[in-house]
């Protein structure tokens, strides 16, 4: 409780701004991710008890980083695509897409028959969508729709640093 003394010229209206801003920067650091302090987020949300990560290494270049599609709860995915951090083996393609009055980017990370594909997406009329679809043999098996607060860096500046390759097949917002 904030008393009038320890307030001191603040009038109680103020103290009560600053207390709910300070509580408000100390959420938007305390992120739930699988992604590490030596890691960048590339994609970032919870679904629900779990959490959907896309992370990579600080320095992203085809040659020498890895992306990792990393699914499940807090401190214990169950998911990793790839299963290691060798990107030469990843099956991972991206692109982006266009509507009237906005645009989104997805990524889709294969795994045998499976793909999780990640995507971030805003347009008129509609708002903002976020979150991971598995699909299975072009099927779609399964759609995880994101809860604020979404961290994503996905779009056409990061596939052109990371050099992704172009995703051919797809992708249908949910």
């Amino acid at each position: 409780m904030i008393t009038k003394q320890a307030m001191g010229g603040m009038k109680w209206y103020q103290a009560v701004f600053f207390s709910l801003l300070w509580s408000f920067g100390q959420s938007v650091w305390a992120i739930d991710t699988h992604c590490t302090n030596d890691e960048t987020i590339i994609f970032n949300c919870s679904v629900g008890k779990k959490i959907v990560s896309v992370c990579s290494a600080k320095q992203v270049a085809a040659d020498a980083a890895y992306i990792q599609y990393r699914f499940g709860r807090k401190g214990l995915p169950e998911k990793h695509i790839p299963a290691n951090k060798d990107r030469q083996n990843a099956v991972i393609h991206a692109n982006t897409l266009t509507f009237a009055g906005g645009g989104g980017a997805y990524m889709r990370f294969g795994s045998g028959q499976y793909a999780y594909v990640v995507y971030t997406a805003i347009g008129r009329g509609w708002g903002e969508k976020a979150g991971v679809v598995v699909e299975k043999g072009f099927h779609t098996q399964a759609v995880l729709h994101c809860k604020h607060p979404v961290i994503s860096e996905l779009g056409p500046d990061f596939f052109k640093q990371a050099q992704l390759p172009e995703d051919q097949q797809g992708f249908e917002l949910p």
